[in-house]
């Protein structure tokens, strides 16, 4: 087979983005927020991997951080973490951490080997992913897995890629339809999606509460609590078992990795045709379980359309990454919008402007952020409360949002054809044709309508072509020389020659959508910004066991819809939205200083309160006060506390 596959698009090589603006002020933040996890003691023992799959994942983490940021004390701080997994392989190639949190670390640790020789060429990496595979390779017969290990095994499929390029191992054709074979089949679920309704509604509680209990007494059996042995057999019956399936199939973190396994499978075996595979199980995540994010519902499962079931931080980073995959392949500008939507939403809402404390799981709809809400989010100690200090799964995650983010800043397609798929403040030194292409992009983007490009470094005259997709709900200028040389939606695509001192610019006009969510209620965006409610909030810091957690909570109206004009067509508001643009803020998803806001004519809902367990359900049949009132929306990114799908408010 041949070793030089044609790739339709491929991402800019490591370390070529760096970030400016107000994307390297987040980035900061996110550096001071690993800094702060790296003294927990729960990483490492002495030099023994702990932590289960956290610890390859903040190691991940750091290395994507030092790529973008180009810090080399984190590069440092990051091989000093690396000996401890190039430590924990074993002489026969497997990889062991420490405290044996179950098989699932083990791929983590896979992907963090790749980051780090991307980041370094450390052939280290390399010979342990070699040992790692063959050791794969030449067990997988006799292995027995379950649960998470065995519904993830498809991710190692990059990093057996990449292998693949430095060493032409066939057998690792081979290992990876050995792993397609022992995975569930995600793509038949992409082509007939099962999950129409949210987790808990395809299956009996019992036979799921069963499921869980099982999982739990295998992988952290009580200590002095006498079990059966879980045999290899038994192990193998439950896998087969429907309640197993659905447990790893709606595993929200599964999906959303799931979702690149057909373009990175495909790509690995030659079969470029898979990776339409990737957009169907994209659109079918959106049509059951998306929400006005972008994201799909998940509080750990598949969670449906309600503005009020949780987003797992974590899934949502997972599924950045695999909307980059899926958008090196296809080229498809519904994963930059969808990209777009998750980094200016998801992940400004998910953490406190300073970085100081962070959700592990948020609400679209959530007027309330407390501990008590574990008992509705199973699994996440802190309920949707903001954890402060240590290491929770949405902080690790975290680590490695922006850096996924700006690998869909531009790609390459050939030697001299560049893709702008999403836009954001930086400098990118771009390969053209043997040479390094260097342009400064300088923009406020999403929060401002224009995007300047300079070259600040040519080899000559570079005769391009470039692809500028246009975002979502907007229209875009693209203008040279004080002239409009293109203009229109979709993709503007020209052919133009830079040089040192070129500049043009980017002019998008960007009006205020008013869509309908797949609940029937509305919801405003501006681009791929959501827009919402900002109540006033009170802010409590309490310790619990386990550590501090914020607390917040609305403490005015929240209960208001924006007054919707009743026509046939596009929707629209019945009164135009009033503008207010302030100097852009330092920090953009700064809680109390928002980039823009705008002041929209909204009802008050008369009916619309907690339900018994104290969730604010939109109600299906509104009743609205006859006055309205000016209301206040800002970006979803800058709110702790917010309503951001709206019950219908018609007039006229």
């Amino acid at each position: 087979m041949a070793k030089n596959r044609e790739t339709p698009l491929r991402r800019l090589p490591v370390g070529s983005v760096k970030p400016d603006g107000w994307l390297a002020k987040q980035l900061d933040i996110v550096n001071a927020l690993q800094k702060r996890m790296g003294a927990d003691p729960s990483l490492l023992e002495g030099v023994n991997w702990k932590g289960g799959e956290i610890f390859p994942r903040y190691v991940r983490g750091l290395i994507l951080l030092a790529g973008v940021l180009g810090e080399p004390q984190l590069t440092v701080k990051a091989e000093g973490y690396m000996n401890a997994i190039f430590d924990a392989a074993l002489e026969g190639g497997d990889l062991l951490p420490e405290d044996r949190d179950g098989e699932a670390p083990k791929t983590e640790a896979v992907k963090t080997l790749l980051s780090f020789y991307e980041l370094t060429g450390e052939q280290r990496a390399l010979t342990a992913l070699k040992k790692f595979f063959k050791s794969r390779f030449n067990t997988m017969s006799v292995t027995h897995s379950w649960h998470h290990a065995r519904a993830r095994l498809l991710d190692e499929v990059e990093a057996m890629d990449a292998l693949y390029r430095e060493s032409d191992l066939e057998w690792l054709k081979d290992l990876a339809e050995m792993l397609r074979d022992r995975s569930p089949d995600w793509f038949r679920l992409a082509v007939r999606f099962p999950y129409k309704k949210a987790a808990e509604k395809c299956i009996s509680p019992a036979a799921l509460k069963k499921a869980v209990r099982t999982i739990s007494q295998a992988e952290s059996p009580r200590e002095g609590k006498r079990v059966k042995p879980f045999t290899p057999e038994k192990m193998e019956a439950e896998w087969k078992r429907p309640a197993h399936q659905l447990l790893v199939e709606t595993d929200g973190v599964n999906m959303a990795k799931a979702v690149k396994y057909p373009c990175t499978y495909g790509a690995f075996m030659g079969d470029r045709e898979l990776r339409r595979l990737s957009l169907r199980l994209i659109a079918n995540l959106n049509r059951y379980h998306g929400n006005a994010t972008g994201m799909f519902s998940c509080d750990r499962r598949l969670g449906g359309n309600s503005p009020t079931r949780g987003i797992d931080i974590t899934a949502a980073v997972e599924m950045m990454e695999s909307l980059v995959s899926v958008l090196q392949a296809t080229g498809e500008g519904v994963c930059a919008d969808i990209l777009e939507q998750i980094a200016f939403n998801v992940i400004g809402a998910a953490a406190f402007d300073d970085g100081s404390a962070v959700q592990d799981v948020l609400m679209v709809n959530q007027v309330e952020c407390s501990v008590r809400r574990k008992e509705f989010f199973a699994g996440y100690p802190f309920g949707n409360a903001y954890a402060r200090g240590g290491i929770t799964r949405g902080s690790v995650a975290l680590l490695s949002a922006y850096p996924f983010f700006m690998q869909a800043l531009c790609m390459m397609r050939g030697a001299d054809e560049l893709n702008f798929f999403a836009y954001a403040p930086c400098t990118l030194d771009i390969p053209v044709r043997g040479s390094v292409l260097r342009i400064k992009e300088e923009t406020g983007y999403p929060f401002r309508n224009t995007v300047v490009f300079k070259v600040l470094e040519a080899d000559g005259d570079a005769a391009v072509r470039i692809n500028f997709r246009v975002p979502r709900g907007t229209t875009m200028q693209l203008i040279s020389g004080g002239q409009v040389v293109a203009t229109g939606g979709g993709v503007i695509s020209v052919k133009c020659t830079l040089r040192t001192g070129s500049t043009f610019m980017l002019k998008l006009d960007i009006p205020l959508l008013v869509t309908t969510n797949r609940d029937g209620t509305h919801s405003l965006y501006k681009g791929n910004v959501l827009m919402a409610t900002r109540p006033g909030s009170e802010v409590s810091v309490r310790s619990y066991p386990g550590g501090e957690a914020a607390e917040v909570n609305a403490v005015t109206k929240w209960s208001v819809a924006p007054v919707i004009a009743k026509s046939s067509g596009r929707r629209t508001l019945y009164d135009a939205e009033r503008t207010v643009v302030g100097k852009m803020p330092e920090k953009p998803f700064d809680r109390a200083n928002a980039p823009f806001e705008l002041y929209i004519r909204c009802k008050n809902v008369l009916n619309w309160d907690f339900d018994i367990n104290g969730f604010s359900l939109a109600p299906t049949a509104p009743k609205f006060s006859e006055e309205s009132i000016e209301r206040a929306f800002v970006p979803f990114g800058c709110t702790s506390v917010r309503m951001a799908q709206f019950p219908p408010c018609y007039r006229g």
